[in-house]
């Protein structure tokens, strides 16, 4: 658990630590309303995505996905990033909004294959 969260903690330190720094609106937004920062470290997850991909899944039986047939022993890579960025899920998804609602981002994973650090 050490050596698998270190790389990506440390990428989404230094990614957060650039994205306020380029943005001075965001850390005086913190501080005027510390009660937001929940809410901005998950909205920091979601557009920084550092764990960009998950590893390849093989689908054990003929699957619908997206209106595509996946066939069973075929593989799917799923992009954490890009469904972090999905304006059907996300309204305005490029924009830095530490006020967003229902922000069920994927920065984790999701399901039997979530992260196990998430917690930390």
């Amino acid at each position: 658990l050490l050596i698998a969260g270190h790389e990506t903690t440390t990428s989404m330190i230094a990614l957060s630590t650039l994205l306020l720094l380029d943005r001075p609106e965001l850390p005086a937004e913190l501080r005027n309303d510390p009660d937001l920062m929940p809410a901005a470290v998950d909205e920091l997850l979601r557009v920084l995505s550092v764990a960009d991909s998950i590893p390849l899944r093989v689908a054990a039986e003929d699957i619908e996905l997206s209106g595509r047939t996946v066939p069973a022993d075929d593989g799917v890579i799923a992009l954490l990033a890009g469904a972090n960025h999905d304006p059907e899920q996300f309204d305005d998804p490029e924009r830095v909004d530490f006020h967003r609602t229902d922000n069920h981002h994927v920065a984790f994973g999701y399901g039997m294959h979530q992260c196990l650090g998430q917690n930390l």
